[in-house]
């Protein structure tokens, strides 16, 4: 099975620049870890210890900061 890659919208390298939206500090770590690489799954293993998870990508991907790769 393949897992999603995701990658920054422009709100979300507005975010990462100017932190315009103030995204909290957790989801913010989530947000400059999405590099439009590495699959989702490699990721949340990074961010796991900080409490993060599939509802994390989820949040970011609804509030319009990342988006699936295709």
């Amino acid at each position: 099975m393949s897992h999603p890659i995701y990658e920054k919208t422009e709100k979300g390298r507005e975010e990462i620049t100017t932190r315009k939206y103030h995204l909290s500090p957790k989801l913010r770590t989530l947000l400059v870890l999405i590099d439009g690489e590495r699959a989702a799954d490699k990721v949340l293993q990074e961010i796991a210890p900080l409490g993060l998870n599939e509802q994390s990508l989820s949040e970011l991907v609804a509030q319009d900061y990342i988006r699936q790769k295709h």
